[in-house]
């Protein structure tokens, strides 16, 4: 029996930029990244007295906020937990996809655009079909997103996607994708935290400009450690 693929999805974006990420691994690996998890964990709360089982949170670690505001203006040790928390993800086999859409071009290229997390959210659920259709075998893959306000209404468009088909010049049903898509809390899920650090830091390397050098030199190199193990990445340019 081929390994069964799970894809947790999560996101990142301002005004100008909106990406849409998702870590791919199958059941053993995110088994095998939740121990890594443990042990960072443990070990961080040893060295900074910060709570062993606080959620890896991407802009929390690096601001110095919510459960980890001992971090705030020990940036070294911030970008040192972030690092470690991204190798563990490359340790366990853990592939990234990004879909992305430079929001103001699609703002000013339809007269009704829809809105960006829809548009990057179906590129992004393709491209995670085309994956598993390569890397899966005869298994689906299970999608798992952070829990939002909309997520009923975008059930009720993967339905229809699946229904219908996504549209465009490359049109899918999606059939490698098991429905429904699956809602669940980050701070509960080591996968939906795993993509939360990944795509926060893609977000950072491709709209965040003038940056400190020093900063710029550890978004630089975290940036690295996830392309690692990108399997693909766009910023769609309406």
């Amino acid at each position: 029996m081929d390994p069964v693929l799970i894809a947790y999805v999560d996101e990142s974006y301002d005004q100008e930029l909106y990406y849409v990420g998702a870590a791919i691994a199958d059941y053993d690996q995110w088994e095998h990244l939740t121990q890594l998890y443990v042990e960072i964990g443990q070990l961080t709360a040893d060295q900074h007295g910060t709570d062993a089982s606080a959620e890896f949170h991407g802009h929390e670690i690096m601001g110095g906020a919510g459960q980890w505001a001992a971090l705030r203006g020990k940036h070294r040790e911030a970008a040192g937990l972030y690092s470690a928390v991204l190798r563990a993800a490359q340790q366990a086999g853990v592939r990234y996809l990004f879909e992305g859409v430079d929001v103001r071009r699609l703002n000013s290229r339809y007269r009704y655009p829809e809105q960006p997390h829809t548009v990057v959210f179906r590129h992004l659920l393709e491209q995670i079909d085309t994956y598993t259709a390569r890397h899966g075998g005869d298994e689906q893959v299970i999608v798992v997103a952070d829990e939002i306000a909309t997520s009923a209404e975008h059930q009720d468009q993967f339905g229809a996607y699946q229904d219908f088909g996504t549209g465009g010049y490359r049109p899918s049903r999606l059939q490698h994708i098991s429905a429904p898509i699956n809602f669940a809390d980050s701070a509960q899920t080591p996968g939906l935290q795993s993509v939360d650090m990944a795509v926060y830091i893609h977000h950072r390397a491709n709209a965040v400009r003038n940056q400190h050098p020093r900063a710029q030199a550890v978004t630089d190199r975290l940036a690295q450690l996830i392309y690692q193990g990108t399997y693909r990445q766009r910023t769609w340019m309406p």
